[in-house]
């Protein structure tokens, strides 16, 4: 029988067993993290949790002329790249189509796909031969590009370990989403505070997250966007085969937690996916693939506290293939403005040829959704809703989230359909 100690270090065995998995956190080392960490635990690691304000508002984002400020120019988006370094840490690129596999496999084999392997093989690093992580401290998917961040010892990956577990790691990314979000008047801004499950089956056929409010069941999974530009492309010429013309946007994102595919599920639960995304954008990859070679998704920015006390910030330029989709978008949009035969022009000066929207200070209305989670089998409700700035009127955004239906008032539920919400995301195979 647990007595009320034990029962509190299960909790935190079981706290940074899930935490360190998402860090990529060896199983072997679950136990160590916990025992080291279990006796610092007293800050909440949500510390967000309940307050619209903060999120929407007070949670620091890169301005748009400094998102690739100290990131050196690249011309090739298929082999690794150094970004940063400190005593601690090295930052390095990346590529899209490279695997971050942290088993004893992916640790040590010698593939041209393992990132890895190919990481060691470019840049000299203390822990080429360390056994538990080879100092890699994060997890970006294959088909994502940018910052991937290295320790130098095993003591620097538990520190950053440590950061990223109080979700106190700064990352920012870029994406290129389907639709206008924000429509014509916006917010242009907004937050997603929605929880997330991972999902995988024994034979690893179907591996995503689905969207879960229930307690030890869905994680905290937040997610703060800034509409960037927006690009109106018609469907002529080789696109003729769209049959309507399309909108698309440009976002730059911080996520506050690290969860699976947490991006490409917020921004499927807005009805804005991810261009190039099959799993949560199935209808329109087909067309997608006319425009874009792969997820449209770059880590352009991290920011953490190194260990000496001092910030440690790595910045990578957004990947070449993802600036020439965007220099097609600004083509086929109608753009006066050209490039002058730049190949590479960089996402700054890509930017700087084109105009953010313009907010409105119009009202939205509250809309309230009900959907039932198959995964816990219990009800709940969608919102979305503008949030104004207590301290000025003119700063507004939009707060998505999701909620238990229990103390809801069901007279509030919309009863016209969305094009927003669960219903908008991937379900597996095991809960259709």
């Amino acid at each position: 029988m647990f007595t009320g100690f034990h029962r509190l270090v299960h909790a935190a065995e079981e706290r940074y067993r899930r935490r360190g998995y998402e860090c990529g956190l060896d199983a072997r080392d679950y136990q160590e993290a916990a025992e080291e960490r279990f006796i610092e635990e007293d800050e909440d690691p949500y510390w967000w949790r309940g307050d619209p304000q903060l999120l929407c508002f007070d949670l620091p984002s890169t301005s748009e002329e400094h998102l690739t400020h100290g990131a050196p120019t690249s011309s090739q988006w298929w082999d690794v790249e150094k970004v940063a370094e400190s005593g601690n840490f090295v930052a390095l690129t990346k590529p899209a189509g490279m695997f971050v596999v942290t088993d004893e496999r992916g640790l040590w084999e010698e593939s041209s796909t393992n990132f890895i392997h190919v990481a060691h093989k470019r840049v000299e690093m203390p822990t080429r031969f360390e056994p538990r992580q080879r100092g890699i401290c994060h997890r970006l998917d294959s088909h994502t590009s940018g910052v991937q961040i290295f320790g130098k010892s095993w003591a620097a990956f538990k520190h950053f370990v440590g950061q990223n577990s109080s979700h106190r790691v700064h990352k920012e990314y870029i994406a290129l989403i389907d639709g206008r979000l924000g429509g014509e008047d916006g917010p242009f801004s907004g937050v997603i505070d929605v929880p997330m499950k991972k999902i995988q089956d024994f034979g690893r056929r179907e591996f995503g997250s689905v969207a879960c409010t229930k307690e030890f069941t869905g994680m905290p999974a937040v997610t703060r966007y800034t509409v960037l530009r927006h690009y109106r492309v018609p469907a002529t010429g080789r696109l003729a085969c769209w049959g309507q013309d399309r909108w698309f946007t440009l976002v730059q994102l911080r996520i506050l937690t690290g969860r699976t595919h947490q991006i490409r599920l917020h921004m499927a639960f807005l009805g804005h996916p991810l261009v190039g995304d099959m799993k949560y954008n199935p209808d329109r990859f087909e067309h997608d693939c006319a425009l874009v070679p792969r997820i449209f998704l770059h880590c352009l920015r991290m920011e953490f506290q190194d260990m000496d006390g001092d910030n440690f910030t790595a910045a990578s330029d957004l990947a070449p293939d993802l600036q020439m989709v965007l220099c097609e978008l600004h083509r086929l949009s109608g753009s006066e403005e050209d490039f002058k035969g730049e190949l590479f022009p960089g996402l700054a000066k890509i930017l700087q040829k084109s105009k953010a929207p313009v907010e409105k200070l119009t009202a939205q209305e509250e809309v309230k959704t009900l959907r039932f989670c198959k995964l816990c089998k219990e009800q709940e409700v969608a919102q979305r809703r503008q949030v104004q700035d207590q301290r000025a009127e003119e700063r507004r955004a939009m707060y998505w989230c999701m909620m238990p239906a229990e103390g809801v008032n069901l007279d509030e539920i919309s009863k016209e359909p969305q094009n927003w919400g669960p219903e908008m995301l991937w379900v597996p195979t095991e809960l259709q």
